[in-house]
């Protein structure tokens, strides 16, 4: 016989009246965890896709300068002295690098080659462009003598799809900044696809 806790004794009838209780719910088998998890491993893969997408991304980019330097760049010169690459207006010059020429190209004809010289690991790093005459020779600069190579001496910084460059020209010292100032003459490049 039952008790209850008043030591009433409970009829059997009131057993019958209770609903049959409910299988206990498998909380690992429900629609909601198993949802959480695939969500999991999307993140998951679509994390190692980009990781992935990066990597080849950053490595396909040459790791030495000159090879950085090859294709087609449009130049434009700044049309202030402050330099920015904004208020730059585009010039229909367009500077051809290929192996180790550099080539102004203007309405479709080669104006001018030169031969590059880059001193990467210098700071900022340097660059010589000696201008060659049409059978590939250095062109000479017969006046102060000695004579001498034409040569443009600069600095560059060179960024993924643009390139500053500051350039002086015959025996002028080197420019030690980026910045366009007497003798000093400074070309914004921006690759072309």
């Amino acid at each position: 016989m039952n008790t209850r806790t008043d030591d009433a004794p409970v009829p059997p009838e009131a057993h019958a009246a209770q609903p049959p209780s409910a299988p206990p719910v498998d909380v690992a088998r429900s629609p909601r965890p198993r949802r959480l998890r695939k969500i999991g491993a999307w993140a998951v893969l679509g994390g190692v896709v980009l990781a992935m997408g990066f990597w080849f991304v950053r490595h396909r980019e040459p790791d030495d300068d000159l090879a950085r330097w090859q294709g087609e760049w449009l130049l434009a010169v700044p049309a202030g002295d402050d330099g920015d690459p904004a208020s730059a207006r585009r010039k229909p010059v367009l500077i051809r690098i290929h192996g180790d020429r550099w080539i102004y190209v203007a309405n479709g004809h080669e104006q001018r080659r030169y031969a590059i010289t880059l001193r990467p690991d210098t700071h900022p790093k340097e660059i010589d462009l000696v201008q060659l005459t049409a059978n590939d020779q250095p062109l000479m600069q017969q006046w102060p003598p000695p004579p001498q190579p034409v040569t443009l001496r600069g600095i560059y910084l060179l960024e993924r799809n643009r390139a500053t460059v500051a350039t002086s020209i015959g025996r002028e010292p080197r420019p030690t900044a980026f910045e366009a100032s007497d003798g000093v003459t400074l070309w914004l490049l921006e690759r072309q696809p």
